[in-house]
């Protein structure tokens, strides 16, 4: 058993994304280890740290200490622009105080006690290594992400707005992986690192010429399971699931382009979850179009009314122009459902031939026309669900948390032994 300091800026039993991967993390590693978990937000903000601080008054983790990294005034007043959604970027600034915050913390507790090495586990976003690598003691730094650019070539899809933000974040993204010395010590000191996708893993090759092993940041805590009779053939219409935040990123309006091109639409169906800026755009969309008989728009919903959404569903569709490992994917595969996605990202990694469909992406007009096709095929052979399905189940044994246990603890052996042969290389002659 090791004990462990571990940085994750957000953790919360109740949400999803980043929150549910620390989250996660935590519940089956106390299992066999002791966790000092530093956090800071278990809401919606930094700082927003109440929700975990009630449940830790109510219950108790074995083996793990949970410490609440508050934020400060000059923290609070950074976040200030962005807690009120006027310039979101404002964060970054306010993060980078918070991690010093963290690692005053994190000082004063390895003064304190023993621990066998320090884990940076969230956010997976590399572009804030934090402080922690400076103390003393195997460091491990991941799952990270974030590294690659949204394609240039998906940019005609959105409206100027977006196409103004992410190209900002594009060229920003650029600046910082080649320029931010912080990064590159951070890279330099960590003694095993672990990327979400292999695509992350080429780019940490090719720029920092860095080692490292792969993980998507989240997975199954369940064993996948599905009524397989249900996919072959659809009783009624096959339906389609897409859900996230209706934005320029996640790119439904791709998905409803798509379904204008496909000749038997009609014996299609299409769940949208979430809500979002772009809401009334897809909505007038959907209107003009004629599509309204087989798009349904379900707003804003609970995470669990947004899962149980797969129990009804045929194909999860993914359109994103970028994401790390999007949450849903796993939602999807618990459920036994096939994914219908663009070639890249972490989808490339998750999905494959035999348990889903993945598009290559060329250009806008191009994927929006193998989607159409594909939709058309799989209308002509419904069989291949349930054929995709039953590999799914198969394919998702190896993304159970409870099996990427011993994959962390193989890790941190690993971390250590790193740690001490630099040491040793570093050292003096005698």
């Amino acid at each position: 058993m090791k004990d462990i300091l571990v940085l994750a800026y957000t953790l919360s039993p109740t949400r999803g994304s980043e929150y549910s991967v620390a989250w996660n993390y935590v519940m089956h590693m106390s299992q066999r280890h002791r966790l000092t978990v530093l956090y800071g937000a278990s809401g919606e903000h930094l700082g927003d740290t109440e929700e975990m601080e009630r449940y830790t008054q109510v219950h108790h983790v074995p083996n793990v200490r949970f410490i609440p990294v508050h934020s400060t005034k000059t923290i609070d007043w950074l976040n200030a622009l962005n807690r009120k959604g006027l310039f979101v970027y404002s964060f970054y600034l306010a993060y980078k105080e918070w991690q010093k915050q963290a690692f005053k913390v994190a000082q004063q507790l390895v003064k304190e006690n023993k621990y066998d090495l320090i884990h940076y586990l969230n956010p997976i976003g590399y572009r804030e290594p934090g402080y922690l690598w400076k103390l003393e003691l195997p460091y491990l730094w991941g799952p990270i992400g974030g590294l690659s650019n949204y394609p240039w070539k998906l940019f005609d899809s959105l409206n100027w707005k977006d196409k103004l933000k992410y190209s900002f974040r594009n060229i920003i993204n650029t600046f910082q992986l080649h320029s931010s010395s912080r990064v590159r010590k951070a890279m330099k000191r960590t003694d095993l690192l672990l990327v979400s996708t292999t695509e992350m893993g080429d780019i940490v090759s090719k720029v920092f010429h860095k080692d490292y092993l792969y993980l998507p940041e989240n997975g199954l805590t369940t064993k996948a399971e599905t009524n397989l009779s249900r996919f072959n053939p659809p009783q009624d219409k096959i339906r389609l699931a897409c859900i996230g935040t209706l934005d320029g990123r996640k790119n439904f309006i791709t998905l409803l382009k798509a379904l204008l091109l496909v000749p038997d639409r009609n014996n299609l169906h299409v769940d949208i979850v979430g809500d979002g800026k772009l809401r009334n755009l897809l909505t007038n969309f959907v209107s003009t179009h004629g599509l309204q008989e087989i798009v349904t728009f379900h707003g804003q919903v609970s995470r669990q009314e947004a899962v149980d959404i797969f129990k009804h569903t045929h194909l999860h569709i993914i359109t994103s122009i970028g994401e790390g490992n999007t949450t849903v994917i796993w939602e999807a595969m618990s459920h036994g459902v096939p994914t219908l996605t663009l070639d890249h990202c972490g989808m490339h990694d998750t999905v494959t031939p035999q348990n889903g469909y993945k598009i290559a992406v060329t250009n806008t007009t191009q994927i929006t026309n193998d989607i159409a096709k594909t939709l058309q095929h799989i209308l002509e052979h419904p069989q291949e669900l349930q054929e995709k399905s039953h590999q799914v189940l198969i394919d998702s044994e190896k993304y159970l948390w409870e099996n990427r246990v011993a994959f962390f603890e193989t890790c941190y052996d690993q971390c250590i032994i790193n740690h001490e042969e630099k040491n040793r290389l570093l050292s003096p002659v005698q």
